[in-house]
């Protein structure tokens, strides 16, 4: 008797910044993340830092993690490229193994796996990026950190738009008209949502995501202070809250970053309005994604009854999973 093939659904999340995936391992919830930052490499000789990976395939080997310098970020649009890709199968191969599947054979996937709501609004943008990521559901091989090769074909893909994450939260949203900002690190998908329905003329994307306030953020304090500002600096500055040049921290540093952030979310909301959102009868302004996180401090103050996801960056993932469920796909 044939010995039926192992199988797992994954959904995936990956953003410019952060790759999130979620799935059910006998019987629970697993989530991980890792930072999308992908280069070639050849005969790497430095000891791997925690939460970075060496992915061996197709006679190639990448290094995914934030060793990678900030200079390496992708600002494509587009997610149907090689570092998505990679990013995508690395998560597919991490799931694999926490799962315990490492040693069952071929482990067929069913993916589903984030795209623009841009993306998703055109039928053929959609099915192309769909079978990008299938690739024919060719059998994959692919090491992780020179552990046993894991053998994968990605069964199905369902590419589900950005900025839908009330379906991980259903009660946050049923019977309610919400406005919904996913900010990302380069884009903000935008959802306007009537009791957990989508509106088609109220999804729309702005290339303001958190990549856009760094860069305006690194020309402000070089301007104002004198100092060359790389893109591993903004990382670490928005973190701090505060510039500091030669180990001192400079004092009204943490003022002008303020009022960058406060700035950043109000070009976001007259983004909106400028497509038609109104805000009026809306009976929540919901604020998710990795940009909410960074712009927290600011969107509490300028809109004290806005909701936080509580999911935070993981609030499109954890909605995919569940669509899987209800689509009898996990």
């Amino acid at each position: 008797m044939t010995e039926q093939p192992k199988q797992l659904s994954l959904a995936i999340d990956s953003g410019k910044s952060l790759t999130k995936f979620a799935f059910y391992s006998n019987g629970e919830l697993k989530t991980m993340s890792f930072r999308t930052l992908v280069q070639e490499v050849e005969h790497l000789g430095v000891e791997l830092q925690p939460n970075n990976y060496l992915i061996e395939f197709g006679g190639q080997t990448f290094l995914v993690g934030d060793m990678i310098s900030e200079e390496k970020f992708n600002y494509d649009l587009s997610k149907q490229t090689s570092t998505h890709r990679i990013s995508i199968l690395l998560a597919c191969g991490l799931a694999i193994e926490r799962a315990g599947l490492v040693n069952q054979g071929i482990v067929n996937v069913r993916l589903s796996v984030n795209t623009p709501i841009s993306t998703h609004k055109n039928q053929k943008l959609k099915t192309n990026f769909e079978q990008f990521i299938q690739n024919d559901q060719r059998v994959v091989s692919l090491k992780i950190n020179n552990r046993p090769a894991i053998l994968l074909r990605i069964e199905t893909v369902l590419a589900l738009p950005e900025g839908t994450p009330m379906f991980a939260n259903t009660s946050l949203y049923r019977d309610k008209r919400c406005v919904i900002f996913d900010i990302g690190s380069l884009n903000v998908n935008f959802c306007q949502v009537d009791s957990l329905r989508p509106s088609l003329s109220g999804s729309f994307l702005s290339n303001q995501g958190i990549a856009m306030l760094k860069g305006k953020l690194a020309e402000s304090l070089t301007a104002e202070y004198g100092v060359t500002i790389g893109m591993d600096d903004t990382e670490v500055i928005l973190k701090r809250g505060y510039l500091s040049v030669n180990g001192r921290k400079l004092e009204d540093s943490p003022k002008i970053i303020k009022g960058m952030l406060k700035s950043h979310l109000n070009e976001i909301i007259t983004f909106a309005k400028s497509r038609g959102i109104t805000f009026n009868n809306i009976d929540e302004l919901v604020f998710t994604g990795g940009g909410s996180i960074v712009l927290r401090d600011e969107i509490q103050r300028e809109y004290p009854n806005a909701v936080i996801d509580p999911n935070g960056s993981f609030g499109n993932v954890l909605s995919y999973l569940a669509i899987m469920k209800a689509k009898n796909l996990a």
